[in-house]
């Protein structure tokens, strides 16, 4: 049954009730948060998934204990160290779409199903409100760019879960962001939205035209979206780590060789465990004592403040470098900053002020918005969405036109293995902003020295059609099969490439010539 046919069966007094759970559900690279619509405050609110410790996520972790044959999860899971056998799973989500088999107790599981075991236990945890409570609908947030492989895959994770009757629909990070953003308001005119969302395994972000059609519909149009896995809040972990085990070689006098796993595993834990209390006295420009009960004897070490300026100064660098970025690889050029309406950051990384004085001091004139609870922005928004869907929040459909990422590959036919075959120089899926590897042919043009060259467009089908037909004049006239041309093709805009032809002469025996011509070519 679908979700439509379920809601049918659901009066709308059905649904403003507490029993009636309608949920959005944000399952991280790295933590897991889920929202609920509140029928009582006619709002959406995160769930505390710690068990009453008042922690609204918990971390994206499974593992499996063979010694007990049991699944745990979460805070557990991430700082649980067994036996060597124990299997944790990290990062599932990046796993959709992949075909990849775990080998759990000899047996070889697929994502889906070993995903669905999360999710099982992620709903129970929502069970702890009202232990009557029943899921009448939610909606799932996925990247944005989720292949339709890993969207499939995430559908049967669902099914498997027992929830493929109220899953409404996956909904993309950007839409949740504009949810969450725009609840409870009137959008009267074209605006500009920056939204930057500082997560774990990346830092993403991007630029959206927001224009109303009417009270229920908004088009809107991503003029740039950019990500960054080099600086996403692993990063941080990762120099953090580095720092305490040389904290840890300097007291006791070990090499970094001489580490086990164990001693590894307990300055990991103790990074994980130190992380708020650093930042939260960095901010009041205070000194931190870390004790290192732990190690054998105990010892104490203090970070000041110097050492995480010092720690921090080459990350701000980049972010700020990536906020730049935003505004100037736009599809239609380069935004000033006065013409942005709206900022909204999002994600686990604004929890740190040094970011938010970043935001700030790159944007002195404009309010930034920071959530309250900014890691689970996404998962207020898909259940706004859900509460939307449902009817229980006036409609409000968005649509979002996006022209980032090319939809078929470019290439030419030539002769490979003997056989005549498409050879890609630029792969669908290529933002444009991004640049592919530049290729080299080697022609036998005879006795002529001119080419003419089709370049073609292939669909996820398997049919090509022609784009241009490339002329090449006034070539080298090599020797036969010596002529050795790089073909480089790179995107002008999003609607539009270049292809750079250049000859790259033979080896030793023919050096370059001076020939390169250039053609820009619409798409």
């Amino acid at each position: 049954m679908s979700w439509k046919l379920f809601k049918k069966q659901l009066s709308s007094k059905e649904l403003d009730d507490e029993t009636r759970f309608i949920l959005g559900i944000d399952i991280g690279t790295r933590a897991t948060k889920i929202a609920i619509w509140n029928v009582n405050r006619k709002q959406a609110e995160l769930i505390d998934m710690s068990g009453g410790y008042g922690n609204p996520s918990i971390p994206t972790v499974m593992q499996y204990i063979p010694e007990n044959k049991e699944w745990v999860f979460g805070e557990y899971a991430l700082l649980n160290k067994g036996d060597f056998d124990d299997i944790t799973i990290n990062n599932i989500i990046s796993k959709l779409g992949t075909k990849e088999l775990i080998e759990i107790s000899g047996k070889a599981m697929n994502i889906p199903s070993i995903l669905a075991r999360y999710i099982r236990e992620i709903i129970d945890m929502c069970k702890n409100l009202n232990p009557n409570g029943e899921v009448v609908g939610l909606v799932a947030t996925v990247p944005d760019y989720f292949s339709e492989e890993a969207k499939e895959e995430f559908k049967r994770a669902f099914a498997m879960a027992g929830l493929e009757k109220v899953l409404i629909t996956f909904m993309s990070f950007r839409e949740c962001v504009l949810r969450y953003l725009y609840f409870g308001q009137s959008i009267e005119k074209k605006e500009n939205v920056l939204f930057i969302d500082y997560g774990g395994e990346q830092i993403r972000g991007g630029l959206v035209q927001v224009n109303p059609e009417d009270e229920k519909h908004v088009k809107a149009e991503s003029l740039s979206f950019l990500f960054d896995s080099s600086l996403g809040g692993k990063k941080l972990d990762k120099l953090l780590k580095e720092l305490f085990i040389d904290f840890y070689c300097e007291e006791t006098g070990l090499l970094r060789t001489q580490l086990d796993e164990d001693n590894i595993h307990q300055i990991e834990v103790f990074a994980y465990q130190s992380k708020g209390l650093l930042f939260q006295n960095y901010y009041r420009r205070k000194p931190t004592k870390l004790y290192f009960n732990f190690a054998y004897p105990a010892f104490q070490k203090t970070l000041e403040v110097e050492q995480m300026d010092k720690l921090i100064e080459p990350l701000a660098i980049s972010i700020k470098e990536f906020i730049s970025n935003l505004l100037k690889k736009t599809i239609n050029g380069e935004i000033k900053k006065e013409e942005i309406d709206k900022i909204i950051a999002v994600g686990g990384g604004f929890e740190m002020n040094w970011v938010k004085r970043l935001m700030e001091n790159e944007f002195p004139e404009i309010d930034i918005e920071y959530p309250k609870d900014s890691e689970g922005t996404l998962a207020l928004g898909a259940c706004l969405g859900a509460a939307s869907y449902l009817g229980v929040i006036p409609e409000f459909m968005i649509d979002i036109k996006d022209c980032h990422k090319l939809t078929f590959d470019i290439g030419v036919k030539g002769l490979f293995e003997k056989k005549t075959r498409f050879i890609p120089l630029m792969e669908r899926n290529t933002f444009w902003w991004q640049e592919s590897k530049a290729k080299i042919f080697i022609l036998d043009l005879g006795r002529d020295n001119f080419l003419e060259i089709p370049l073609y467009a292939k669909n996820d089908q398997g049919e090509t059609k022609t784009l241009d037909v490339i002329k090449l004049d006034n070539l080298p006239r090599n020797p036969s099969r010596t002529l050795r041309l790089k073909f480089d093709l790179k995107f002008n805009q999003y609607d539009s490439i270049e292809l750079s032809v250049k000859d790259c002469g033979f080896g030793e025996i023919i050096p370059p010539s001076d020939y390169f011509e250039t053609f820009n070519i619409k798409l």
